[in-house]
């Protein structure tokens, strides 16, 4: 267990009946990859951005065009660009320190449904190992980004 560790969306269908709907009650993870590998390719591009945390989970309704951290020091922003079906209820920055875990919750009620916006949340890194952004929207499907590890 050295190492980063990361969220990978998965699910569990132990039994399924002919009329169940697996799509909606799944996550998914969505990769950031040039293109997606052939079937009879190499498949390490795809395993190396797993292991390098550079993906997201969502439900499909948010979805990030591109996230990341800007700044240097003390004092950094988190950026994200987050596109949405319903309307937002929150976004939220969480980190932790290697024992807790915490976060800050910022109210998304006035964005409209289908819209796009860009997020820009500072915060000090003092006592954070790690940070992450999440969205939730008003029928309570989400996305999140996978930990950023500080240095």
């Amino acid at each position: 267990w050295a190492g980063a560790k990361y969220m990978i969306a998965e699910g569990d269908t132990y039994m399924k009946y002919p009329d169940d709907e697996t799509y909606p009650e799944l996550l998914v993870n969505y990769v950031k990859l040039d293109r997606v590998p052939k079937f009879d390719e190499e498949w390490t591009p795809l395993l190396r951005k797993l292991q390098a945390g550079d993906f997201f989970v969502t439900s499909g309704e948010l979805l990030f065009h591109n996230w990341g951290i800007e700044g240097a020091g003390a004092h950094r922003t988190m950026t994200a660009d987050l596109e949405w079906t319903f309307p937002l209820e929150f976004v939220e920055l969480v980190w932790g320190d290697g024992t807790t875990s915490d976060r800050q919750i910022i109210s998304a009620t006035g964005m409209a449904p289908f819209g796009k916006h860009q997020f820009k949340i500072p915060f000090d890194v003092a006592g954070k190992k790690w940070v992450r952004f999440a969205a939730w929207d008003s029928a309570g499907n989400g996305a999140f980004t996978q930990p950023v590890h500080l240095k």
